[in-house]
């Protein structure tokens, strides 16, 4: 990695090749962002008290971004979620323009699935093929909003759990089955758009790792769903 920019955050691990067979920290970054930068990221302004969709319709394709048609649904998906929370997203889009490829992330490790880089006059998202293209459309809405809650709404990662065990937020570092998604959907969209306003945008400067041990290995193999 060159060394104008910085890992902010860690792990998005996906496969087992995200810990070694000695058990130590092996570090994937999912949000990198340009230390040049003369401003850092903000907090998204706090949504209204009476949260509802935006009348105005959303720009599509390259009005929108710039990048494949086919993840064109899930970028209008985002904007539709952030504005049924009270959050138009479409001005934290632009300047710079956010771009979406698909694209091999193997450099950064086997087992990262998606990447998201700002700063240094760039917004971008890149999404691995080997995961994108063999996934089920909630997996790819998932690694989306992800993605776009580290390139848009600039959240970090959030690692905290429920007391039933579930991961508290799209944001952990690890990505959650479809079914625990779709079972508590209205909690995960409301968090994702709405926790970073309230608590603030994590430090830019901050660098975050997390750690896979055997406990987590389980988790990853129980929590994953590719249905």
């Amino acid at each position: 990695m060159k060394s104008s920019k910085h890992v902010l955050l860690g792990l998005f691990a996906l496969t087992l090749g995200a810990c070694n067979e000695s058990n130590q920290a092996n570090v994937e970054p999912d949000w990198i962002h340009n230390s040049d930068d003369s401003t850092l990221p903000t907090p998204h302004p706090t949504p209204s008290t009476s949260p509802s969709p935006s009348a105005s319709p959303i720009p599509t394709g390259s009005n929108l971004y710039n990048g494949p048609a086919e993840v064109e649904k899930y970028v209008v998906k985002f904007v539709e979620d952030a504005r049924i929370q009270g959050i138009d997203v479409l001005s934290d889009m632009t300047n710079p323009k956010l771009t979406i490829q698909i694209a091999k992330l193997d450099s950064y490790g086997s087992s990262v699935i998606g990447l998201c880089e700002t700063g240094g006059g760039q917004r971008r998202v890149t999404f691995d093929p080997d995961f994108w293209n063999t996934v089920s459309e909630t997996q790819k809405e998932l690694l989306a909003h992800h993605e776009l809650g580290h390139c848009v709404l600039y959240r970090a990662h959030r690692s905290s759990t429920l007391s039933s065990g579930a991961y508290a937020s799209i944001m952990y570092p690890l990505i959650m089955s479809s079914s625990t998604y779709l079972n508590n959907y209205d909690y995960y969209q409301q968090e994702l758009f709405t926790y970073g306003a309230m608590e603030g945008a994590e430090d830019p400067s901050m660098v975050v790792t997390h750690v896979c041990d055997q406990k987590e290995l389980a988790e990853i193999q129980e929590n994953h769903d590719l249905k």
